[in-house]
């Protein structure tokens, strides 16, 4: 530690050899699951010094990596893989000539944007939309108001696949 830095600043991770690191990592994960220092110390033939040592620096190691981390690469892979998940059920549905088929693949792709949606919400790149569309007493009796509802339904059909092909 140089005379700059604070003791609470992250500690440099210094070079480790791959043997070490592996050993960090299996410490790490002996004291995840209860194991305590001195048992850690006598399964390896280490010093409980040096079983604290490892400790600390698996705890720099950690952070150095989760710094690493791009987040935009991250969410840009999830991104593509959920739209690519969508061209392929849409596809999917195109191609098929069996009705229950066809049902499937709808259910999937409602299934899919759902997900996606709730993806984008959490990783903060939209907002909350509106869970449901409610529609009180639409008098289907009559024959002009099925048709606009039937034409309606198509429009928002034909807007999702037109879109999904982009």
């Amino acid at each position: 530690m140089t005379l700059s830095e604070t003791p609470d600043s992250p500690k440099e991770i210094p070079p480790i050899s791959r043997r070490r690191q592996q050993r960090i990592r299996e410490i790490q994960d002996l004291f995840d699951s209860g194991l305590k220092v001195s048992e850690i110390s006598e399964l390896y033939g280490i010093s409980e010094r040096q079983v604290r040592r490892d400790k600390e620096d698996g705890k720099a190691f950690d952070r150095a990596l989760s710094k690493a981390v791009d987040q935009a690469e991250v969410l840009g892979r999830e991104i593509r893989s959920y739209e690519q998940a969508l061209r392929m059920e849409w596809r999917a549905y195109r191609t098929a000539t069996n009705p229950f088929v066809k049902v499937a693949c709808m259910r999937n792709i409602i299934a899919l944007k759902e997900k996606y949606i709730k993806f984008l919400q959490g990783a903060g790149l939209i907002e909350k939309v509106a869970d449901q569309l409610k529609i009180i007493d639409i008098p289907y009796g009559e024959k002009s108001i099925r048709e606009a509802v039937l034409d309606l339904v198509k429009l928002i059909n034909d807007y999702g696949e037109k879109k999904d092909e982009t």
